[in-house]
């Protein structure tokens, strides 16, 4: 089977798992207190209209949510894309390195994703509730954590599918990683899946 880079739908397990997400956060919020951003692709925007399903809330999609965009590549195979990619200079991370021709740089997805979360922060009264992809909730606690760009060479933020993370700010006004990539919702998924 080739799988496609960019655009995909999800399969029947990815919306269970999006249902126990949004019955996770059911139980924990008040969801009168909170509003529901989502990247506006599809497989983030179909997780996010599950959990918003859920919760009572509409979500709010947002384009600069998206993964970093790989030009090119978008819609081709992983093949192809394993084929067509440009080349590396050198064996680390490269915040400058483009991918894929008419793609973006580590660096510019980064500065995207930092302008948009700075966008919705500052204009939203409510706890943000926000459904995005790997790359970009990586690249929000690196925001959030208050990273230079420089720092993103040393270290990342790496979450599992599904997963829950929490930031909020403490009682010294710190920002802080109250919560990061909890899946203990998807252990009912587990047990569900084994009993059928």
């Amino acid at each position: 089977m080739r799988r496609r880079v960019g655009h995909r739908r999800h399969s029947q397990s990815c919306q269970i798992r999006s249902g126990f997400l949004g019955l996770k956060l059911a139980k924990e919020i008040a969801t009168d207190e909170y509003i529901l951003y989502s990247s506006d692709l599809m497989r983030a925007n179909q997780t996010a209209e599950i959990v918003g399903n859920h919760l009572g809330l509409n979500v709010i999609e947002e384009q600069d949510l998206r993964e970093i965009n790989t030009g090119i590549a978008a819609g081709k195979t992983k093949e192809w894309a394993r084929a067509n990619r440009n080349p590396r200079t050198g064996t680390g991370f490269d915040i400058d390195y483009q991918e894929f021709h008419e793609g973006e740089t580590w660096r510019q997805f980064f500065t995207r994703v930092c302008n948009c979360m700075d966008k919705i922060y500052n204009s939203e009264q409510k706890n943000l509730i926000i459904v995005t992809h790997g790359g970009t909730l990586g690249y929000i606690i690196a925001w959030w954590m208050n990273f230079q760009t420089e720092m993103l060479s040393r270290a990342y933020y790496l979450a599992s599918v599904g997963s829950i993370s929490i930031l909020q700010t403490n009682i010294f006004s710190q920002h802080a990683l109250h919560k990061f990539n909890d899946t203990s919702h998807l252990s009912e998924l587990i047990v569900n899946l084994e009993e059928n």
